[in-house]
């Protein structure tokens, strides 16, 4: 199972690690990719028709697998015999409804901006080194001199608003650990608020989907929202590194 975005929804890579099954009637049950999934007549009873989703990993934690609420369904009628067998090859998309927003993908601009207090900066590669997709990513050098990095999206003023679900889909690679959060900002103040710790990956390149909905549920006088991304210098190397790319927010209006 792959995905398909279009010109306006920014990449197309997608971390999709099994295949939620159901039936009219039931839950047949969620399989790891590839998946072998048997049928019989009697879980499909009178309908045999099937509806196949894409299941994620939500906030890098093998405990929440799930499915991911803005790829769509698959709708699939069996047509074997039994014993027989039937191979799917699945290109999905985005739901018609999903609000995609592409936040920074590095292709022409950088929109993240350190803080006053950081020694670390994040920058704008085009070295195909660090490149993760495209043309250009971001890219943060650590050492004992530029320790400290806090920096969020500046000026873009997303609104993260909804009843529904809220997600921030990111590429990235790393050899020491990085924070993933939130700024937010109502009338008068602004605060930042760390959501979740992104362990090495040891520059395997990697996606994650980070469920934004309680934070954004715990803030109902927000009256806008940037993507906040800090980093301490670990020590483990004499420099370390942390590549960022493809920050999208997705989200039902």
């Amino acid at each position: 199972m792959t995905i398909s975005a279009d010109e306006t929804e920014g990449t197309s890579s997608s971390r999709i690690e099994e295949v939620w099954v159901y039936s009219s009637t039931d839950v047949l049950g969620a399989f790891p990719l590839p998946a072998d999934i048997p049928l019989s007549p009697d879980a499909l009873g009178s309908n045999p028709e099937l509806m196949l989703s894409a299941g994620i990993r939500a906030n890098a934690i093998s405990s929440t697998r799930q499915p991911y609420p803005f790829y769509d369904a698959y709708s699939y009628l069996p047509n074997i015999e039994f014993g027989g067998r039937d191979t799917l090859n699945l290109v999905l998309g985005y739901t018609d409804l999903a609000q995609v927003i592409v936040a920074e993908d590095f292709e022409t601009s950088n929109r993240f901006e350190e803080s006053s207090t950081s020694t670390a900066t994040i920058g704008r590669t085009e070295d195909p080194n660090w490149v993760l997709e495209g043309n250009a990513s971001g890219l943060i050098h650590l050492t004992s001199t530029e320790a400290v990095l806090t920096s969020n999206t500046n000026e873009q003023q997303f609104n993260l608003t909804t009843s529904g679900p809220v997600w921030l889909e990111l590429d990235y690679a790393c050899n020491q650990p990085f924070w993933l959060g939130l700024k937010v900002a109502n009338s008068e103040t602004a605060q930042r608020y760390p959501i979740l710790l992104l362990k090495s990956t040891e520059l395997n390149p990697n996606k994650i989907y980070l469920d934004l909905g309680p934070m954004v549920r715990s803030t109902p006088d927000a009256t806008y929202y940037e993507i906040m991304l800090d980093a301490i210098y670990d020590g483990s190397q004499d420099t370390t590194t942390v590549i960022v790319d493809n920050f999208k927010l997705v989200r039902y209006p």
